[in-house]
């Protein structure tokens, strides 16, 4: 993977994703890969939801839903904050299906602190 810090933040993510059990239901039958690009220093994530998990994988095509920016801010994005996760959310991109693009949002929302 690569920057030691984001890799943690991502970790962060599919930890606690994977406690909460109300949001299982959330994710029932959403099966998509979730590309972290940090264009800055060329680093690629890959998160990857389904019924039964999120785990942050090696890059896998085909990426569902893109999220771009610097390492820093998606170190924001991804931190757990919700503020923070709010003001983050406004300097990266993403791209891929609006329904898919509103459920991420909910699923990091309810991630957060």
């Amino acid at each position: 993977m690569g920057s030691g810090h984001l890799d943690s933040m991502l970790n962060r993510v599919v930890v606690q994703v994977g406690s909460k059990r109300h949001l299982k239901g959330i994710m029932a039958g959403w099966e998509r890969r979730v590309g972290i690009e940090a264009v800055d220093e060329g680093l690629r994530y890959c998160l990857h939801f389904s019924s039964e998990e999120v785990a942050c994988r090696e890059w896998l095509e085909p990426i569902h839903v893109l999220v771009s920016g610097q390492r820093q801010d998606l170190e924001r994005m991804f931190g757990g904050d919700e503020l923070v996760y709010l003001g983050a959310r406004q300097s990266v991109s993403i791209k891929g299906p609006l329904r898919d693009q509103l459920k991420l949002d909910a699923l990091l929302r309810l991630t957060c602190q």
